[in-house]
């Protein structure tokens, strides 16, 4: 059994090891590798964060995207950001990839407020 700090943190862990390995890295395997546990990582992430949700389901927007690509979304936008710092070679590319970064950021913030932990209601007997 894992600690509960230990297991909040991991999947932060594996995307902070999968990018650092994107950007770090020139062997394609290893690269490949790291996108792979990247993507494992968000989806850890995702599923956390579906089951913590506290907004009301028919309040909910259901949009064009499948839910599972949607969700998806905003660690694609740190994929990319992490592709345009490892191959971007001028100023401007670098400047777009920190607004995606910055981009993607915000929308997972904006998806962490309506997330929160949820404790069962204790029954009481009379």
């Amino acid at each position: 059994m894992i600690a509960q700090p230990v297991y909040e943190k991991l999947p932060a862990i594996y995307l902070l090891i999968a990018a650092s390995t994107i950007l770090l890295t020139q062997a394609p395997l290893a690269v490949l590798l790291a996108v792979i546990i990247f993507l494992l990582g968000a989806r850890i992430f995702n599923m956390r964060s579906q089951n913590r949700r506290s907004d009301n389901p028919k309040r909910r927007k259901h949009g064009f995207w499948p839910e599972a690509l949607y969700n998806l979304l905003p660690y694609a936008y740190l994929l990319g950001a992490l592709f345009v710092f490892r191959h971007g070679d001028s100023s401007y590319l670098m400047f777009a990839g920190a607004g995606l970064f910055c981009f993607a950021l915000f929308r997972l913030a904006q998806r962490r407020s309506y997330r929160k932990h949820q404790l069962p209601m204790p029954i009481r007997v009379i």
